[in-house]
Order: structure tokens, then sequence, then C-alpha cells
């Protein structure tokens, strides 16, 4: 059982680790900005891609701090974790509507 929270972490963290790259790393930021909102008229989408490309790839690195506090308190760093990112996500989500104008052209 422990070896598979520990995957889980892990397997969460390489995921979220590998879209934040692809955010940041995007040449179609349009396309990619179209995947976050459903509308980009207006809006800097570089911008809009680095920032969340970073604020993904921290999570990851929550996912993989769970991993770590799993290996100590086995299903203590799952539930932590999770509960951080859904906040963190709460968060992400009322930056880009409430300051959508931070982001405009």
């Amino acid at each position: 059982m422990k070896i598979i929270i520990i995957f889980i972490d892990l397997l969460m963290a390489t995921v979220l680790f590998f879209v934040g790259r692809f955010f940041i790393k995007s040449r179609n930021t349009e396309r990619s900005v179209l995947f976050l909102s459903g509308d980009y008229t207006g809006l800097n989408t570089e911008k809009i891609c680095r920032v969340t490309g970073k604020r993904i790839n921290t999570w990851a690195m929550l996912f993989c701090l769970g991993g770590i506090i799993d290996f100590i308190k086995l299903g203590a760093g799952i539930i932590i974790v999770s509960v951080f990112f859904i906040i963190l996500l709460v968060f992400h989500l009322v930056d880009m509507t409430i300051n959508r104008d931070k982001y405009r052209v």
C-alpha cells in the first residue's frame, strides 16, 4: 500500500511537471490559452502561458514533497498535498478571473 500511495504522488508530480513545461515552452500560445480559458481575445497569451506553467510546476513540486512525507507517515503526505493543491488551484482560478485585466495586451 505504501508503494502505491508514493507512486500516485510521484505520478501526479510527473504529469503536472510535463504539463507545466508544455505551457512554458509553448510556441502556439493562442491554442494553449484557448485550452485554458476558451477565449483569448485581447489577452497577452505569452504571459498567461508563462504564469500558468510556473504555477503548475509549483503544484508538481508539492506532490514531490507529498511523496517524501508519505515515506515518513503513510497517507499524510497525499492528504496534505491534495488540500494545498485544491487551495492553490482555487487561488489560480480566482486570479485568472478577477485580475483578467492584468493579462491584457
